[in-house]
């Protein structure tokens, strides 16, 4: 389904002069039809357009589908990142702990969602350090972009992200390219959450992740590569991974793998 969706872009209504361009020179980049508001509707501009979906870029970046819009965010990632840019350190951080991230580090996330962990280590990693994020769903990696692109954070500015299969990136990017690696595959099993992460799960990308992308991705990274899975790591055993130690109740779990 993913493949045929159509998108196009869009504004609030009454958009500034600079939010008008903003949003158009979005479009442009990324080689998607704009469509002025002009005090529609977005089901009328989807209608009009020729649009399954709509990408509504303001101050912040919304996502309209199924005939609702949802404003991006990072969940609870924006807090993370804020905790370590007010000084906390990152052994409390569970995901952080166990990437064991350095600031200057170079960060691969293979399956960026939202966008929360590669914000979160964006921080970590600090000014000179970079993140590039991977997302094979086209529209999820367009609204995660362009939300990121708006955040105050200015960790948000160091992410890189690029709609793109992790598999086959991998394949081609160099050895030891990357200090870490890091995989957040869609959980198999749907979870209470925010209305956010169950649009997530409908515009994400489903598919397993395969031992085969890991072993691809151990080659890639300098020191290693850090797999999550939510508790009680179903996918993780699937892959012959084991978890980590983590404390009591723990709902994520992580595996590491050193580098090849």
């Amino acid at each position: 389904m993913e493949s045929c969706v159509r998108l196009a872009v869009t504004t609030p209504l009454d958009p500034s002069a600079a939010i008008l361009a903003r949003a158009r020179a979005s479009a442009d980049r990324r080689a998607l039809p704009f469509h002025p508001r002009s005090n529609r509707s977005l089901a009328q501009v989807a209608a009009s357009a020729g649009a399954d979906a709509l990408l509504v870029l303001g101050a912040h970046a919304a996502l309209w589908t199924d005939g609702a819009e949802q404003r991006w965010h990072a969940g609870m990632g924006s807090l993370r990142a804020k905790r370590l840019a007010q000084g906390e350190t990152t052994t409390s951080d569970s995901f952080l702990q166990s990437a064991r991230l350095r600031p200057g580090d170079a960060v691969l996330d293979g399956t960026l969602g939202l966008g929360a962990d590669a914000l979160v280590a964006a921080a970590a990693v600090g000014p000179g350090g970079r993140v590039v994020g991977l997302e094979s769903s086209p529209l999820l990696a367009a609204w995660a972009g362009e939300g990121l692109a708006r955040h105050p954070d200015p960790a948000a500015a160091r992410i890189e992200v690029f709609a793109a299969d992790h598999a086959a990136w991998l394949d081609a990017a160099p050895d030891r390219s990357f200090d870490v690696v890091v995989f957040d595959p869609m959980f198999r099993h749907a979870r209470a959450a925010e209305p956010s992460f169950d649009l997530l799960r409908r515009i994400g990308d489903a598919r397993p992740l395969s031992l085969a992308a890991v072993d691809r991705a151990r080659r890639v990274a300098r020191r290693g590569v850090l797999v999550k899975d939510g508790a009680p790591g179903w996918d993780l055993a699937r892959l012959g991974l084991a978890p980590m130690d983590s404390r009591r109740g723990a709902q994520r779990l992580y595996a590491w793998l050193d580098a090849t």
